[in-house]
């Protein structure tokens, strides 16, 4: 803030509501990569050192703090995620997709509702289930809601070698076997009868045994079962291997995109897919990122 009184001392205390936009780049050049865009959620005011500090986040907490009423019948997945994104003032950057979601099956049931008995559901809870079931990603960037199909492993990886990173660190879990299955079974009771992915308990690559991740649900169709098992399976490897990296900044490495890694002479080599990236700026110390990445070898799905 300003030199004491600290006239703009008053702007802070009164601000009710503002939205920020966070540029970066290289220098000399202009700052011309937008880092995010948000909303403030609270303001830290240090009289005595004339500092202001604010928190916030993107603009997805425009539905995460919404509990609206409103039944989605007979409605396409991407239909309902784009009248969300534009309930919420956001632009719509939808691919579209087959098949309704809206009832159970006919029988005046809702599935996919937040009305007067599913508050605990915000919009973004429900955008994101839609987008599991899907297999699709969803996520904010600048003003724009974006649900489209994951990519397993981006066409362009940017190198990695632990000679251009500050930190290099590998979890491995190894109550997760490499291959790892998953198997669903359901209850329709519509058509009363029961139904399973049927995978069943198999070889994994050390030659040893294990049965699959078990989960149940209800009311899914034979397909519904089938492509959950998948999605389950491909979203357990996810944990078998974990790379955390901290380095210098790079604009080129973000959430959704690949690296692939060399230089460690063992099978940790290989490509790899960006989970989330964490930015510290300091004008004296230097910058720095933190990027979580999770390993693509072999890697069917997201």
């Amino acid at each position: 803030m300003g030199n004491p009184p600290l006239s703009d001392i008053a702007v802070w205390s009164t601000l009710g509501s503002g939205r920020v936009e966070v540029f970066a780049g290289s220098a000399p050049g202009p700052a011309t990569t937008n880092l995010i865009t948000g909303v403030i959620d609270s303001v830290h005011i240090d009289a005595i050192r004339g500092t202001v500090a604010i928190e916030g986040r993107d603009l997805s907490a425009t539905l995460v703090d919404s509990y609206q009423q409103g039944d989605f019948v007979n409605q396409t997945a991407s239909e309902v995620v784009a009248t969300l994104a534009n309930r919420h003032g956001l632009g719509a950057v939808v691919t579209p997709t087959s098949g309704f979601i809206g009832r159970y099956y006919g029988d005046g049931y809702t599935r996919l509702s937040t009305g007067q008995f599913s508050r605990l559901r915000s919009d973004w809870d429900l955008v994101v289930e839609l987008a599991r079931e899907n297999r699709f990603d969803v996520f904010v960037e600048g003003t724009q809601l974006f649900f489209q199909p994951s990519s397993p492993v981006p066409a362009t990886l940017t190198s990695i070698t632990p000679v251009m990173v500050r930190s290099m660190r590998f979890n491995r879990s190894l109550a997760v076997a490499a291959g790892a299955t998953a198997r669903v079974q359901s209850w329709n009771s519509q058509n009363m009868a029961c139904y399973d992915s049927g995978v069943s308990a198999g070889a994994q690559p050390d030659g040893s045994t294990g049965q699959p991740f078990l989960f149940s649900a209800s009311n899914f169709t034979p397909a519904q079962v089938t492509q959950s098992a998948s999605r389950y399976t491909a979203e357990i490897n996810r944990l078998h291997t974990t790379l955390l990296i901290e380095m210098p900044w790079d604009l080129q490495i973000a959430p959704r995109g690949g690296m692939m890694l060399s230089g460690t002479g063992s099978v940790l080599d290989g490509p790899y897919l960006i989970d989330s990236v964490e930015r510290l700026y300091c004008s004296t110390s230097g910058s720095t990122q933190t990027v979580r990445a999770v390993s693509a070898s072999g890697f069917s799905g997201t």
